[in-house]
């Protein structure tokens, strides 16, 4: 996980909620199989890939630029626009989407 958008310690506690959703029981019973964590690994595996393809994109189109000494920084014009600066914001904080813990 690239440190861009500080998203990864969002995504390890997002991970834990998850894993400790699908595994507690297992664990209270004493059997605890490998399709447990299949599982765990299955819910979590598209919201980190798609979190990892938005911080390379950020990384590429914005970064690189704003770390360009030749020229004056200019966002790109999708973050000018509130509405996809909000749901950006939102996607960084909240993650793709947010887990809870079950009770």
């Amino acid at each position: 996980m690239s440190p861009v958008g500080g998203v990864g310690i969002n995504y390890a506690i997002q991970d834990a909620v998850v894993a400790a959703n699908i595994i507690s029981e297992p664990l209270k019973k004493g059997h605890l199989h490998l399709w447990d964590l299949a599982a765990v690994q299955r819910q979590r595996e598209l919201p980190t890939r798609i979190i990892q393809a938005f911080q390379s994109l950020m990384q590429q189109q914005i970064l690189v630029r704003a770390l360009n000494s030749e020229q004056p920084f200019k966002p790109p014009f999708f973050l000018r626009l509130p509405l996809l600066r909000d749901i950006l914001s939102r996607l960084i904080a909240f993650g793709v989407w947010p887990v809870r813990v079950k009770i």
